[in-house]
């Protein structure tokens, strides 16, 4: 719709999916075919990619005109231990067993896509984004991935707001080894400490890994409240964390 409006530049946000297909449901519904080496089509989903032989289409004639720009929140490939499959897979149910069936499902998709299209796409920084979806966009439309937290921050002129500000205090759900993986977490603290702002974070939660983003935080869901709880009365547990944070770990002052 977009397209047929006129529009020259088109803005996708993508995160937060359900999937692990690498792009092929979004692909099939601009007219893309995954077949398998009976020429028969393969069902929808992630899993099913491991039999595929070819692909049949062409991308719609009204998505060659406008710039597509896909504004992702993480950087991760394809493929691997650092890719959809195994960062996404295990939030969205699947077992360690389904993660190595989901990637090496993924691997061959992505011979066959890169085969198809003529160029490499596995390892773009932010493939791996929703379930594989930044691959397939950069591969059936010929899109440009672009950090989202970078480009929202550079929208409200972030870096020139917090010239000669005394603190940032930033938050995310949960602040664990993927917030420093292109999430506005990370891009909020790394803007900061260029600019030589401290930074503190309130989280709902902390999780494996976000010792990575070397900033003072502290989980709304600790010091014995459950989650449910925090759920149900997020804005005084917020206060008090952010209290509580703030009286330990004093900011410096400059």
């Amino acid at each position: 719709a977009a397209a047929a409006s006129g529009a020259h530049r088109i803005v996708i946000g993508i995160g937060g999916s359900a999937t692990n297909d690498g792009g092929a449901g979004m692909a099939r519904a601009f007219g893309y075919r995954f077949l398998d080496r009976d020429g028969i089509d393969l069902p929808e989903g992630g899993a099913a990619l491991a039999r595929l032989a070819r692909i049949d289409g062409q991308t719609d004639p009204r998505l060659v005109r406008p710039s597509i720009d896909v504004a992702c929140d993480v950087r991760n490939p394809l493929l691997g231990p650092e890719g959809a499959s195994a960062i996404y897979g295990p939030q969205k149910g699947a077992t360690p067993e389904i993660v190595r069936e989901l990637d090496d499902a993924l691997a061959r998709y992505a011979d066959v896509v890169e085969e198809f299209v003529g160029r490499p796409i596995r390892d773009v920084p932010g493939a791996g984004a929703a379930g594989g979806l930044g691959a397939g966009l950069v591969a059936f439309l010929d899109a440009r991935l672009l950090s989202g937290a970078e480009l929202v921050l550079r929208a409200v002129r972030f870096a020139e707001r917090i010239v000669g500000a005394d603190l940032v205090v930033t938050g995310e759900g949960r602040i664990d080894r993927q917030s420093a993986y292109g999430k506005l977490t990370g891009a909020v603290t790394a803007a900061a400490r260029r600019a030589g702002v401290p930074v503190l974070a309130v989280a709902g939660g902390l999780g494996a890994g976000h010792e990575t983003l070397a900033l003072d935080a502290i989980a709304v869901a600790s010091e014995g409240v459950p989650i449910a709880q925090a759920m149900r009365e997020p804005l005084p547990l917020i206060e008090r964390a952010a209290e509580r944070l703030v009286r330990a770990r004093p900011p410096a002052t400059h």
